[in-house]
């Protein structure tokens, strides 16, 4: 820098040179985009001249079939005026006896056979050639035809896929094997760590222990393709908690989370129809207590105080909330927070350890449920129980 150069100059200038080069790169994927095209463009024009290319030898063979035929015509009518002639010939010769004359009337009914042979035989040949030539017009058709509808679909679908990357983004203790999903049917995904620079098919699991982001996107098979979007992970060395439990920054102290709704395992179904009070008794006896609103909530909202554990705006398919009964834990890997708590929006709603500012015998649930849809947010707190009654949607976790 030279002195007489201000650092904000300095700054100006690097950021003009970044976005240059971002234009520059910019450009480069619309040249490979556009290439790609014309690649796809010219071999269907391939493919259409080999189809014309064997339509004509077919044609061509057909025609000469039909001149054989008609030249194997031809003979057998010179032969039948020979035999007429023959035949007038002996009729006029009196003196031939009668076994030459049914000699010849017999090699006549013999050569009347031979011809009967060959037109039937020309009329089969005619036949299996007009079939032939309508099979052959009938595909091209249909070619035409299946050309026809892609390209009508193409035109008509423009909508890009959806594209999931599992697990989701979040903070992990041991490595885990990245995969982008997309529910259409012959979707391809692609992934690219640190940067989008690096595309690489991601449809199989891809071993991954790094903390960092990592970029993904989708593309159906007429071609339409999401946008690069961004996970970020957070892979940490030591977990202090130990199984299935996580740890939750709050108020600058540490609080262990269970993973899980009780009974806390992966795979099970969540435990519901128990009090406020058999939740609280049930988790002192794991050493535990029952999660504070303020505890259920830093794990829910994690570290971007998110309205849902995925984002702050609602995904009718990440969590179980627009379902008719409660999942087994864990069965919703998109449902996760950023520390690693799973179903904290919908599947069960779950007791607290707090009372309602307006009814202070009663105690606050949160997450919503399997049935409650967008209301499943981790900032609602808006229902609250009597301690000692049970309910079929209502459960619990711990925290310690």
């Amino acid at each position: 820098m030279s002195n007489n150069e201000t650092e904000d100059q300095v700054k100006s200038r690097r950021k003009k040179k970044n976005i240059a080069i971002l234009v520059l790169m910019f450009l480069l994927l619309v040249t490979l985009f556009i290439v790609q095209c014309h690649l796809d463009q010219i071999k269907q024009d391939a493919l259409a001249k080999e189809q014309e290319t064997a339509l004509e030898m077919q044609r061509r063979h057909t025609l000469d079939s039909l001149r054989a035929l008609e030249q194997a015509r031809a003979d057998s009518s010179r032969i039948a005026d020979s035999l007429r002639i023959a035949d007038s010939l002996a009729a006029l010769q009196n003196n031939v006896n009668r076994d030459s004359i049914r000699h010849v009337r017999d090699s006549l009914n013999r050569i009347k056979d031979s011809l009967a042979a060959i037109d039937k035989a020309r009329a089969d040949s005619l036949q299996r050639i007009a079939d032939s030539l309508a099979v052959i017009e009938k595909a091209k058709a249909d070619s035409l035809e299946k050309k026809r509808i892609q390209d009508s679909i193409r035109a008509a679908d423009q909508v890009p896929p959806v594209a999931e990357i599992a697990p989701p983004a979040g903070r992990y203790y041991d490595p885990i094997k990245l995969k982008v999903k997309c529910e259409e049917i012959k979707c391809k995904t692609f992934l690219s760590i640190g940067d989008t620079l690096h595309a690489q098919e991601a449809g199989k699991a891809i071993e991954y222990n790094k903390t960092g982001s990592v970029f993904f996107y989708a593309e159906d098979s007429v071609g339409n393709r999401s946008a690069w979007e961004e996970a970020k992970y957070d892979m940490a060395s030591d977990n202090i908690c130990g199984k299935n439990a996580y740890p939750v920054p709050l108020g600058g102290k540490t609080v262990c989370v269970d993973a899980y709704e009780y009974p806390n395992k992966a795979d099970e179904l969540p435990r519901d129809m128990v009090s406020q009070e058999q939740a609280a008794s049930l988790c002192q006896q794991e050493g535990k207590h029952l999660c504070s609103l303020a505890e259920w909530q830093a794990a829910c909202k994690s570290k971007d105080n998110t309205r849902y554990s995925y984002g702050d705006s609602y995904k009718q398919n990440k969590c179980n909330t627009n379902t008719k009964a409660a999942k087994r834990s864990g069965r919703k890997e998109q449902c996760r927070s950023w520390y690693g708590m799973y179903d904290m929006n919908g599947n069960l709603w779950e007791w607290t350890s707090t009372t309602s500012k307006d009814h202070p015998n009663m105690y606050l649930v949160a997450g919503g449920a399997w049935n409650t849809n967008n209301e499943s947010k981790c900032t609602d707190n808006k229902f609250s129980f009597y301690p000692q009654n049970q309910y079929p949607n209502v459960g619990f976790r711990c925290c310690k």
